[in-house]
């Protein structure tokens, strides 16, 4: 009932998923695949299921294997490449005689998994030829030390970490190499990957596994490849489960969702572009032996556009704007990103890693020349600094010139923007309000009080010649029941079959309108804020923030005060600033149509 939640889900450990409202499947005019996938190898699912990781994935890539076993191991590392977020690091190493890295730059790194690294690593490991004999211990060796080093360097995830080994056989289960490297701790889980059926194979690699923390796999064909890989997060879950109070929370990358897989303008997509917050759901049973189960995940999608709506659009100018990245400097929102290719034409394709635009991808600062013709990026570097402060995340503001598109991206002029960003409490993410130079300065202030006006205000909205702006928020039910009472309280419910909702924004305006000018009237002028989790509850007893708390999250909340909310939200100052426009447009109609008296003229 809630406008502001979408789809409700819970996937299960096991692969079953529940989702709520229930719909049809195909989804009614879907033009896209109608195949289920395992949902569990989701982003939503695996990042909220599992912590950030380093992960080294081992390929063998002898002689031994024949071509078959290998696309079927490459299958299997591309199926784990593609379960990873970038909060986690991977790499990817052949071995054979000697150990190689695909990707020539990744050589002794650990990158961050991102669409383009992956898709890197996929493209360099398709050219691999098969030649020599398995050398397992130096592949180890080489995993273990790259993993030691990122472990205590500071680098990586600084969480778990694991090798992922994929082999069609093997004689021996490694124990000399793996007690040197990772005994008796066990920092590194292993999970070894059979490709085949050889049974003397079978027991080595699950001896690896088993006696370092890991889990043991058998694939035999490409539909295993893409199910059972997802086995290795269940595993690395366990510690949070067992020593976590908490369910962490987990926020996916911005995406594009809709009933229908046809895809309209850019603008629509705008509207339908959604991000996942997901949880995982431990196994809180009492068990008369301590367990680590993972019962599942629970998600929902949130829109985008619901996010926007805290941002007041309308005090921020016509060219004034704002935007949100999360710990990685991936954008939520912006308003110059645009999912499809060409916003001009109806196409069936979104953009490749349209849900991973780097912030410096959409800023653009202006390059300056010096007096060799040697550019001067003063402008880049601020911006640098900025994406580094709002990824830790830290408040600032700061201000550098940048080049902006208009006219359809037809014309660019420079312009110097003033950039003010802070933390938004209890989640990943970053909000930044951008103001053109020198704004500010000035206001314009003129309302129209409506509660004690002698006039019905809603008499200067007759007809259907006017519009409100589509982005700005006047006034809004918080949920789609609260409107359901309200008009049933004021009898204005009069049919089962009317819509639960309003028909156009100007239709709401005026609801709210009339609703205003009634006795016990309150104005709701403040989002109510969600309930802090309990250790935030008390900052201190000289009344100050608590250490780290974000000045973002703290004002909203003393803003509230101890104000009883209503089941609305209604902005008093936009709202009667709209009244005001519409009372003095309407004596300027009356006086070019001449039709009014002099009394209507005066008022």
């Amino acid at each position: 009932q809630d406008p502001a939640l979408s789809w409700q889900y819970f996937g299960s450990s096991t692969g079953f998923l529940r989702r709520f409202p229930g719909t049809a499947w195909p989804p009614e005019g879907s033009k896209g695949s109608k195949l289920i996938h395992d949902f569990r190898t989701h982003n939503w699912f695996v990042q909220a299921a599992s912590s950030p990781k380093d992960i080294m994935i081992l390929l063998d890539a002898s002689s031994s294997m024949t071509e078959k076993s290998f696309d079927l191991g490459m299958a299997t590392a591309f199926n784990i490449l593609d379960t990873l977020g970038e909060d986690d690091f991977v790499n990817l190493i052949t071995f054979s005689e000697v150990v190689k890295t695909p990707v020539p730059c990744f050589k002794d790194r650990m990158v961050r998994a991102t669409p383009d690294n992956i898709q890197e690593i996929k493209s360099a490991v398709k050219a691999i030829k098969l030649q020599d004999t398995a050398n397992f211990t130096a592949g180890l060796e080489y995993a273990f030390s790259l993993l030691h080093k990122y472990n205590q360097s500071g680098a990586g995830s600084q969480c778990n970490q694991a090798i992922m080994l994929i082999t069609e056989s093997t004689s021996e289960s490694h124990k000399d190499v793996i007690k040197q490297y990772n005994w008796p701790h066990m920092p590194v889980r292993i999970f070894t990957y059979l490709i085949g059926s050889d049974s003397g194979s079978r027991s080595n690699l699950h001896d690896m596994a088993c006696s370092n923390k890991g889990f043991f796999v058998q694939i035999n064909d490409y539909d295993e490849a893409r199910r059972k890989v997802i086995d290795y997060a269940l595993v690395m879950a366990r510690p949070m489960i067992m020593y976590q109070a908490d369910h962490p929370v987990h926020w996916s990358p911005v995406f594009v969702a809709g009933k229908s897989g046809g895809l309209g303008r850019d603008s629509e997509y705008q509207r339908r572009l959604v991000t996942t917050v997901s949880t995982p759901v431990f196994d809180g049973r009492n068990h008369s032996v301590r367990v680590a189960n993972l019962l599942g995940v629970v998600g929902t999608d949130v829109p985008i556009e619901e996010i926007r709506k805290v941002i007041p659009q309308h005090k921020l100018g016509p060219n004034g704007y704002s935007f949100i990245v999360d710990n990685n400097g991936r954008v939520l929102y912006h308003p110059d990103l645009r999912p499809l290719g060409d916003a001009n034409q109806y196409i069936d394709q979104l953009k490749p890693k349209y849900a991973s635009v780097d912030i410096t991808e959409l800023e653009l600062p202006e390059t300056e020349f010096g007096n060799n013709n040697e550019p001067i990026e003063i402008n880049k570097n601020l911006l640098n600094e900025m994406r580094g402060d709002m990824i830790k995340p830290k408040e600032g503001e700061t201000e550098f010139t940048v080049m902006n598109h208009y006219d359809d991206s037809k014309r660019v002029s420079t312009r110097t923007h003033r950039y003010f960003y802070g933390p938004i409490e209890d989640t990943p993410f970053t909000l930044a309000i951008v103001l053109p130079e020198k704004y500010g300065s000035h206001e314009f202030v003129s309302q129209q009080e409506i509660r004690h006006s002698r006039n019905n205000v809603t008499e200067y909205f007759k007809g259907d010649n006017w519009r409100v702006h589509p982005d700005w928020v006047y006034c809004e039910y918080n949920s789609v029941s609260d409107l359901e009472k309200e008009r049933e309280s004021s009898g204005e419910y009069s049919s089962r079959d009317q819509e639960p909702s309003f028909g156009s924004p100007e239709e709401q305006v005026l609801h709210f309108l009339s609703r205003a000018g009634r006795p016990g009237w309150k104005w709701m002028s403040v989002r109510p804020k969600s309930p802090q989790p309990h250790h935030n509850m008390h900052s201190g007893s000289n009344g100050g923030n608590a250490p780290g708390s974000s000045h973002f999250g703290s004002q909203h909340q003393s803003s509230q005060g101890s104000r009883k909310a209503e089941p609305y939200f209604c902005d008093r100052a936009l709202l009667q600033s709209l009244v005001r426009d519409a009372m003095v447009t309407d004596g300027l109609d009356r006086n070019t149509t001449g039709s009014s008296s002099g009394k209507e003229d005066k008022q």
